[in-house]
């Protein structure tokens, strides 16, 4: 039987249905009721040389029984942990199999990135409470690889020990070549990106009415500059200081603008529904070029080879699958992606101990009814000027008008967070929010000192 063209109405009813419409929602849920949340926390894994116990050297993810894989699933198996594998497309491939992933019997799971950096990604969390017992129990497990086998794991934005240049891919599936050799086309900022920055990822609840859902996507873009700016962990890279407090974010914004940044912004400063954000993010989508087509392997493409050029020009003598779109929209990286939750990526990973912080920020926001009209009639006035705050964002709180701003958000995320229900957080969670308030955004503070 033969498959029907890919059309953009496809596209659209695609985007519609599995991207805008929820996937972590309670049942039952009610419009503006507080929704579940996770995260996906990302740390640097290392080893200090027994000649030198205050160096630090990259743990290898695959190689020996001594690697970070093998011993992160002799770990994890006390707790369910089991492997799942990649597997080559056929056996002319080359490709080895290899673990992709650990998951675990409640969904949570370990990924991994090219660099070698371990991803914790928790299932989604009815309470902070629950979350946080997720993110600590799997961290558990990375302390026990710490003292079975040697390797810490270090959570910052940027590796402050050493340069991406001591580092190779390590995922060398299809995927990840193609990307490696997409992004060294460009510039030098790509492979500094796959290899050397971790991210914390808070996926919060779309909502269960178009209104909210339309409210809480454009809410999350235009925080992006002040969540890059006020949880800022990475002004080293590589043993040297470049001048940002994001140097993660720094990278990504050099890095390719056609699958990156902050969008759906042009036609929202006024008026907006979610059939406006569907089409904008469409439209996103189409014009981004692509990365690579699993049926021509890692064979990079001509920049001017969009998803919307591939649907009307077959290449290679092959014609675009709704797969292969699915395929495409996990190769675009903006600060905010759908996936029927919101995927905030602005964070940098935080240290252990204000890890919930950024979580409790977003949801103090987002989840309030009053605070998430409130933080829309503060941001949409300047929403003209979003994406110059976004560049001026990776120096941290130094901007006039970062940290004036940043500060009613904070204090408005306290007062959103404290009214939420008790049976999504508890006393000392606010306790906690407060306290970073004070000791870092009120001083003029991130992680990495004042700005």
């Amino acid at each position: 039987m033969t498959t029907p063209r890919l059309t953009k109405d496809i596209c659209r009813h695609f985007v519609e249905e599995q991207l805008f419409k929820p996937r972590l929602v309670k049942d039952g849920a009610l419009p503006g009721e507080v929704g579940n949340v996770g995260v996906e926390l990302e740390a640097f894994p290392y080893r200090r040389p027994a000649h030198d116990e205050t160096a630090a050297v990259p743990a290898c993810l695959f190689g020996n029984e001594h690697s970070v894989i093998e011993a992160l699933v002799r770990a994890s198996a006390q707790s369910g942990g089991a492997p799942k594998y990649w597997y080559p497309r056929n056996q002319d491939t080359g490709y080895t199999s290899k673990i992709e992933s650990i998951g675990f019997p409640a969904g949570d799971r370990f990924s991994f990135e090219p660099g070698g950096q371990v991803e914790i990604c928790t299932s989604p969390c009815m309470s902070i409470g629950r979350l946080n017992d997720r993110i600590r129990a799997m961290q558990g497990l990375l302390d026990l690889v710490t003292k079975q086998s040697g390797i810490h794991f270090a959570q910052f934005g940027t590796n402050p020990l050493w340069g991406s240049d001591q580092v190779a891919n390590q995922l060398l599936n299809p995927r990840y070549v193609a990307m490696e050799k997409y992004f060294n086309a460009i510039g030098p900022y790509g492979r500094q990106m796959m290899l050397h920055t971790c991210s914390l990822h808070i996926n919060l609840d779309l909502g269960a009415s178009s209104d909210i859902r339309a409210k809480r996507i454009v809410a999350a873009n235009l925080l992006a500059p002040f969540a890059t700016a006020i949880f800022a962990n990475s002004p080293v890279s590589g043993g040297h200081e470049h001048g940002h407090r994001s140097y993660r974010s720094y990278l990504w914004q050099q890095l390719d603008n056609s699958r990156t940044g902050i969008l759906l912004l042009d036609r929202l400063a006024h008026d907006f529904s979610e059939a406006i954000l569907i089409d904008e993010y469409l439209d996103f989508a189409l014009k981004a070029p692509l990365i690579y087509i699993p049926g021509l392997g890692d064979s990079v493409l001509p920049a001017y080879i969009t998803f919307a050029y591939w649907m009307e020009h077959p290449v290679g003598g092959i014609s675009p699958t709704l797969p292969d779109f699915v395929n495409h929209l996990s190769l675009l990286f903006p600060e905010v992606r759908l996936k029927g939750y919101i995927e905030m990526r602005s964070v940098d990973a935080p240290p252990r101990q204000w890890q919930l912080i950024p979580v409790m920020f977003f949801t103090g926001l987002m989840y309030s009814v009053e605070q998430l009209d409130a933080t829309l009639a503060l941001l949409l006035p300047m929403a003209s000027r979003i994406k110059d705050l976004y560049i001026q964002s990776t120096f941290g709180l130094k901007s006039d008008d970062i940290f004036t701003t940043s500060l009613e958000l904070m204090r408005r995320a306290i007062d959103g967070f404290s009214g939420l229900p008790a049976t999504f957080k508890e006393a000392c969670h606010l306790l906690e929010l407060i306290s970073f308030f004070e000791s870092y955004t009120s001083r003029r503070k991130t992680f990495t000192g004042a700005t």
